[in-house]
């Protein structure tokens, strides 16, 4: 599943808007594969801080058993990477060192995982009920490289040549790094130890990050518990609904009076009776965010909201 595209962007600089390209490359790769899937969420462009340190991913795969970076890299021409794992490029026929983006990734995932275990309670809590921590999880790195590129890793050193992939065979190594077992694969999967998050879990964990940006807008428009229709069971609790939420209020349809309508639940859902008419109407009505009329009533104690599929937004519906 797809959390977080590219964010679109021109640049004036050529070096620079190949790079922009080959990051969408590699999303579209990535959307192509994992768009429909419950057990893979995908989160393009995201910002970490933590400790004062703060990481730039490019695509990060969060997985039923843990994660995964992958680092657009733009190369034009002809890489080398050494016996030490050193990088050596060519740009118009010059021969030049380059920083390793495995390195560099590394250093990402280090900061990630560091983020996530410093809030595993906020990460996992009660509300998922797993019994091991994110330390225990599975951490992987991998660059995928411009596709017209030249890569001579034949002397690289062996942990770094496997993390090398050329963009449209990225989800390839994914898939083989992810190894989900088939389902008749009985005897691999009884023998697989690796602990494992479920739907709820990865989404739940999926929009702390997306919350936990640096200088985005995810971090104030994104709640915990906004989960897509599928994950539908999770309803968030008066608290959090009151903290992250804003109030919408649904206007008689008949006399299109604005006082707050009683709340009642019948045949085709929710909806609130006026008290000056004594019309129904129903409480769904289209986000006030981003106007997708695809949206969800639901009800938890005494307090009803409106949960969005598309922007994943919440709102608090005023009733009596």
């Amino acid at each position: 599943m797809i959390l977080k595209e590219k964010a679109p962007s021109n640049a004036s600089c050529v070096r620079l808007a190949a790079g922009i390209k080959q990051e969408q490359d590699v999303a579209f790769y990535l959307r192509r594969a994992y768009r429909n899937s419950e057990k893979v969420m995908v989160l393009n462009d995201i910002s970490i801080e933590h400790d004062g340190e703060r990481a730039q991913i490019d695509h990060l795969i969060i997985y039923t058993y843990g994660f995964i970076i992958v680092e657009s890299k733009s190369i034009r021409g002809q890489v080398i990477v050494n016996e030490e794992g050193e990088w050596i490029r060519s740009y118009n026929n010059k021969w030049s060192g380059m920083p390793s983006p495995i390195k560099q990734a590394e250093l990402q995932l280090a900061l990630l995982r560091q983020f996530l275990i410093a809030n595993t309670y906020d990460v996992i809590g009660t509300f998922l009920g797993i019994q091991q921590g994110l330390g225990a999880r599975c951490y992987d790195v991998f660059c995928a490289i411009s596709s017209d590129s030249i890569i001579d890793r034949s002397r690289a050193p062996q942990e770094v040549a496997s993390r090398l992939v050329k963009s449209e065979f990225v989800t390839d190594v994914l898939d083989k790094t992810m190894d989900f077992k088939k389902f008749y694969q009985v005897v691999g999967k009884v023998f697989d130890s690796r602990p494992g998050f479920n739907a709820k879990e990865l989404m739940h964990i999926s929009n702390f990050i997306l919350r936990h940006q640096s200088g985005t807008a995810e971090a104030t428009n994104l709640n915990p518990f906004n989960v897509p229709k599928s994950y539908s069971s999770v309803t968030p609790p008066p608290s959090t609904v009151n903290h992250d939420a804003n109030t919408t209020v649904v206007s008689c349809k008949h006399c299109s009076d604005t006082t707050p309508l009683s709340a009642h639940s019948g045949r085709y859902g929710y909806y609130g009776k006026c008290g000056n008419c004594g019309g129904n109407t129903p409480l769904k009505k289209p986000c006030s965010t981003c106007n997708n009329k695809e949206t969800e009533v639901k009800k938890r104690g005494n307090v009803f909201t409106l949960h969005c599929d598309s922007c994943y937004s919440v709102t608090r519906i005023a009733v009596k």
